[in-house]
């Protein structure tokens, strides 16, 4: 999306890792869920459109493998490498997949100037980023219970504890992101540094 050097993709990396955990830090548990409301979408969602789809992904990267590493970034400052065993580890696997979504699409191959406009369709990328976290998130969790955990959940118990109480939350975060790239990523992309043609 820009031409940004290497160490400098690298530290914005290493910064949007540290927004992340942060976002981890902000968390609201609720009852009989077992993960809490949190900012780490909303920055997750932030990170593609402004860093692009290289490096707002290995920031997410970078988060999780801090989080493996034993620092307590993860929500409910947890850390550790038992996060793998968890049926909610597919939330933090997707972080990338995720940015790396929000990151394509909001690229200048896919969003020319006459898209760069409308706060609509960066809302819509975030939006798409989020379906693809769920994708991989809700899948992890059904099959880890079903196999791992061997307390089968079915499709719609699985609805009921990951997605209907964050849906709403969700949403919110990825209109908020959607507005805030409308208003940021086109005075980068008019700024003095010119388009990535690597990416």
């Amino acid at each position: 999306m820009r031409n940004i050097s290497t160490l400098k993709g690298l530290l914005l990396s290493a910064f949007f890792a540290v927004l992340t955990a942060v976002g981890a830090v902000l968390s609201i548990p609720l009852p009989l869920v077992p993960v809490p409301i949190t900012l780490q979408t909303f920055f997750v969602l932030m990170s593609g459109p402004l860093l692009g789809p290289k490096y707002g992904p290995l920031s997410q990267v970078l988060y999780v493998a801090m989080g493996l590493a034993g620092l307590p970034v993860f929500a409910g400052g947890t850390g550790g490498i038992h996060v793998l065993l968890l049926p909610t580890f597919g939330f933090l696997l997707g972080f990338p997949f995720a940015s790396w979504a929000a990151g394509v699409l909001s690229s200048e191959k896919w969003m020319p100037k006459d898209r760069m406009k409308t706060i609509l369709w960066y809302s819509l990328v975030c939006f798409a980023a989020t379906a693809i976290l769920y994708a991989i998130a809700l899948p992890y969790f059904y099959l880890h219970m079903r196999y791992i955990t061997k307390v089968p959940t079915g499709v719609i118990g699985t609805l009921q504890i990951l997605f209907l109480p964050f849906v709403i939350g969700d949403s919110i975060k990825a209109a908020a992101a959607g507005y805030l790239a409308h208003r940021v990523v086109p005075m980068l992309r008019a700024g003095s540094l010119p388009p990535d043609k690597s990416q």
